[in-house]
């Protein structure tokens, strides 16, 4: 499958901190990022998560398929402004999703797809 690329942008994050609750610093304020030892201000984790379902709702599943249970890992942040490229490999009925930004591995997962004739 052919490679899928977004952006993490701030309004992103600071939308996400207002629906989430979670208005840790880090997201926020650069200032308290870099105190914590990173470059810049780090998405949420399930923001990343939730931008990656989105798209692969969107843009890979037919409207007879929808994602069942899935797994993520979390290997390194994801920073405001990064460009995230996900690359997806189907083996059956299970979405084997690899998420960068450039040539880092941030996030891994597999996702089971369901097609609706089954249910």
């Amino acid at each position: 499958m052919n490679a899928i690329t977004f952006q993490i942008t701030e309004k992103d994050v600071e939308q996400y901190a207002l629906v989430s609750g979670d208005h840790n610093p880090i997201h926020l304020d650069l200032e308290a990022a870099k105190q914590q030892g990173f470059t810049n201000k780090i998405a949420h984790g399930m923001l990343t998560v939730a931008k990656v379902l989105s798209v692969l709702s969107n843009e890979v599943l037919t409207p007879q398929e929808l994602l069942g249970h899935y797994e993520f890992t979390f290997i390194a942040p994801v920073y405001v402004g990064d460009r995230v490229t996900l690359t997806l490999k189907q083996v059956e009925h299970k979405l084997r999703v690899e998420v960068k930004c450039g040539e880092k591995i941030v996030v891994k997962g597999c996702l089971n797809k369901y097609s609706l004739a089954f249910l």
